[in-house]
């Protein structure tokens, strides 16, 4: 199968292309809240669940570590930098599909060296970063469908009084 050239590259001037930012400190508060209820939530069902001290303890690390990576991971997608709209997708995939590798990485290296109880930290694990996650997703989307009707109605008034003066 042959591809056209035009599609082999991308356009050389992208000026054209709208910038977009992302919602910077209602990610921020979204991580802290999730990490906050994910690392929280512990001591509470920990016990509920049958976990004794150490693995709710382990738990709470779990949350905590993958709390922490995914913070990492949202201060290296610079939120607060406006990309294009090309791009954004792009950076937030590629962000994310980093930490949700860093995070079983990291916690396999102090898995291996302090042996905990197994369960109750994967299972912090998975809620620091589940939690992230549900708290993310929405806010980017809801962002980027703002910020994209914003510039579609700019579009309209725009083309609306082209029409009007022509």
């Amino acid at each position: 199968m042959k591809i056209p050239k035009d599609q082999l590259f991308g356009p050389k001037n992208r000026d054209s292309e709208p910038l977009y930012a992302l919602p910077a400190r209602a990610l921020a508060i979204g991580w802290l809240a999730s990490a906050v209820v994910a690392i929280g939530i512990w001591p509470l069902i920990g016990p509920a669940v049958g976990f004794d001290a150490r693995g709710t303890r382990w738990a709470l690390i779990g949350a905590a570590l993958a709390a922490l990576i995914g913070g990492l991971g949202l201060l290296a997608l610079m939120p607060w930098k406006p990309r294009r709209s090309g791009d954004l997708p792009t950076h937030w995939l590629a962000a994310t599909t980093g930490r949700l590798l860093l995070i079983p990485g990291v916690a396999f290296l102090l898995y291996s060296a302090t042996q905990p109880p197994d369960k109750p930290y994967v299972l912090g694990l998975a809620a620091a970063s589940l939690a992230l996650l549900v708290v993310e997703v929405p806010l980017i989307a809801r962002a980027m469908l703002r910020q994209i009707a914003l510039e579609e109605s700019a579009a309209r008034v725009s083309e609306a009084s082209e029409s009007s003066e022509g």
